[in-house]
């Protein structure tokens, strides 16, 4: 988890015309207009009511992360801030205020009647005591105290976040303890994708893996479940010479089966291949996928020179086609971007993008090391 001190955080109210597939593009355009950084210099990520009225926006500059932490953060299932908790379950019947200890740092949270994300966010460095200087290195109890008398409050809840978390196919699981009472809070995939702070070219390779690693250990199941028979089928053939006839027609009757599943492992292996190639079209096509919503489909891609695209594509309106062609333009790896035979049709709107991209967008093709970018 990162040091929840790192953090800008906000709570912004969501309009009410803002649609699903526009809800991330908002927000971002929300947290450019507070930061006065660009977006590619942050890592961030936001957390929603359950009403979809707030959401919580939390960003960190990119420099002032640990280089120790973000190191291996390709390799973690999922990077959040460490006051996550609070986010998801700190807001009670009472409203009162909270602070979550965790690892590196003390966060204060307060809570109002609008939403179940926090109104106010401050965090504190975590230290040993007061400095010779007399800076504001506190104790735990003179942090409490301070805010205190700071927010014009008389009690405020303490909660030790945990820092496991534990991860399924579907959900993660946060937990913090006050005394002998323990808070849970619990995230559905989608939601734990939008809380994550890697960038979103980061988190596409996570979520391949992740989806490879599930393709693999089916297989592996499979092909595992296939040499079991096989060898049950051994066992009743040893057992009784008479079974030999039976046990054949069936290992004939099983052998679709496991060329099938060698089939699919000789597919994703291909796959895996070939997403190591130096096909570089491909890594295109992938690069923009991310910046695609539900509202546009691709019909056709086809190159257009060495770093170009051109991609043929339906939409459901002439907004939604305009709304792509900003989202990509935001995107660190294109130079330019053209919309052309933009043409509105009773089921509608087809459009033709052309996209260039820039020299050494793809530098993993030369050997060398790609720069992570929020894009």
């Amino acid at each position: 988890m990162a040091q929840g001190y790192s953090f800008f955080c906000r709570r912004v109210e969501i309009p009410s015309d803002v649609e699903k597939d526009e809800l991330e593009s908002f927000l971002q355009l929300q947290l450019e207009s507070l930061s006065p950084f660009p977006l590619e210099h942050l890592q961030f990520g936001f957390a929603i009511d359950a009403r979809r009225r707030f959401a919580f926006l939390y960003s960190a500059y990119r420099r002032s992360l640990e280089r120790s932490i973000t190191a291996d953060w390709e390799t973690q299932e999922v990077v959040i801030p460490e006051f996550s908790i609070g986010l998801l379950a700190g807001n009670s019947e009472q409203k009162s205020p909270l602070i979550i200890e965790a690892a590196n740092s003390y966060t204060y949270l307060e809570y109002d009647s609008l939403s179940e994300l926090p109104c106010y966010f401050q965090s504190i460095p975590k230290t040993e005591g007061e400095s010779e200087d007399g800076s504001d290195n506190f104790e735990f109890k003179d942090v409490v105290e301070k805010l205190k008398k700071e927010r014009s409050v008389d009690f405020i809840r303490i909660w030790e976040a945990s820092s496991e978390i534990m991860i399924d196919k579907k959900t993660l699981k946060l937990r913090a303890s006050e005394g002998d009472h323990q808070a849970t809070a619990e995230v559905d995939r989608d939601s734990l994708w939008q809380m994550d702070l890697r960038d979103p070219e980061m988190i596409e390779r996570v979520q391949l893996e992740e989806r490879r690693n599930f393709l693999i250990w089916r297989i592996a199941i499979g092909m595992a479940a296939v040499i079991g028979l096989l060898a049950l089928g051994e066992f009743v053939w040893f057992a009784e010479k008479g079974y030999l006839g039976l046990r054949k027609g069936w290992n004939e009757e099983q052998a679709p089966l496991v060329e099938q599943i060698i089939s699919q492992k000789t597919t994703i292996n291909e796959l895996l291949s070939f997403r190591e190639s130096d096909l570089i079209p491909f890594d295109m096509l992938l690069a923009i996928e991310p910046f695609r919503t539900d509202a546009v489909w691709f019909t056709k891609v086809e190159t257009n020179g060495a770093n170009s695209l051109r991609v043929l594509a339906n939409t459901t309106s002439n907004g939604q086609a305009n709304q792509f062609k900003a989202r990509l333009e935001r995107f660190v790896k294109i130079e330019t971007i053209e919309l052309q035979n933009i043409q509105s049709r009773p089921g509608g709107t087809t459009f033709t993008a052309l996209l260039n991209f820039k020299l050494g967008a793809f530098p993993n093709r030369g050997g060398s090391k790609e720069v992570a970018s929020n894009g």
